[in-house]
């Protein structure tokens, strides 16, 4: 990757802070969680949480990472980082998703805020556990 390509796909998300279209908070850093799954579910325990509402599950079993949310009634919702456009990785920030290969934005709920994409993003159920979430994959992506 050349450098000019490297730092537009990097900074496309925080380029709106020069222009006051997004907080610095839009740009902080998601926490990676590495997780292992059995390519059906996926197990993440709650103190991946300690320290904000969002984390992004990572595992070798799937081709993307999973975002996962913790909303403000203590419910869940994941988000498969794969951009519904032409199946590229998303990046990940505290106000939204964006994919650096073309544009394309996506709300925290998964819908689409702005083109090439037309889709929304696949989102998979999460069961609330004792010390934990389960994230079933079914079927697997």
């Amino acid at each position: 990757m050349q450098r000019r390509d490297f730092l537009r796909s990097s900074c496309l998300g925080c380029a709106g802070l020069a222009l006051g279209a997004v907080s610095l908070a839009g740009c902080s850093t998601l926490p990676i969680v590495k997780v292992e799954g059995d390519g059906t579910t996926l197990d993440i325990p709650l103190t991946a949480f300690a320290d904000g509402t969002m984390v992004v599950a990572r595992s070798s079993k799937l081709t993307y990472d999973v975002l996962v949310l913790r909303r403000a009634d203590a419910t869940y919702r994941s988000l498969y980082l794969r951009c519904t456009h032409e199946d590229q990785p998303l990046t990940a920030t505290t106000s939204g998703l964006h994919c650096p290969s073309h544009g394309s934005r996506f709300t925290l709920d998964g819908s689409v805020e702005d083109g090439p994409a037309t889709q929304a993003l696949r989102t998979f159920p999460v069961e609330v556990l004792q010390d934990g979430l389960r994230i079933r994959l079914h079927p697997k992506p």
